[in-house]
């Protein structure tokens, strides 16, 4: 993984990449005050309608990963620019991201049993050979 602090960067270019910084942390107090209105929206709208507004519910999805990748960038964890540089996430996304961790716990619970049988297994034989 390459790293955003880079001495070999000329200086004009690490400045840059602190002023980019900086916008983005604008953007992160932004983005709180809009979660904060949402969760009122949502909260007044569970209360009249008995439901959440699944459209705002799909745009709070993609705000909220929108928040991972400012936090990433701003961290210096992650080089790629959230946006306006980059396309907006999609809620679509974060969904199909979520089923791929629920397979691969499922594909670790499943190995996790094979393993138990084969001890179980490995142990009853061992307790064969030593009764004959």
């Amino acid at each position: 993984m390459t790293t955003l602090i880079n001495k070999d960067k000329p200086l004009r270019e690490r400045i840059m990449l602190g002023l980019v910084v900086l916008f983005f942390l604008f953007i992160v107090q932004v983005l709180a005050t809009i979660l904060s209105l949402i969760a009122v929206f949502q909260f007044f709208a569970t209360l009249i309608t008995g439901q959440t507004n699944n459209k705002l519910q799909s745009f709070s999805e993609s705000l909220a990963e929108y928040l991972r990748q400012v936090t990433l960038f701003v961290a210096y964890v992650d080089e790629c620019r959230p946006w306006p540089f980059s396309k907006w996430p999609e809620a679509d996304s974060i969904d199909n991201a979520n089923e791929s961790v629920v397979e691969i716990v499922e594909d670790v619970e499943d190995i996790e049993d094979e393993a138990e049988v084969n001890l179980e297994d490995d142990d009853n034989t061992k307790a064969t050979k030593e009764n004959e």
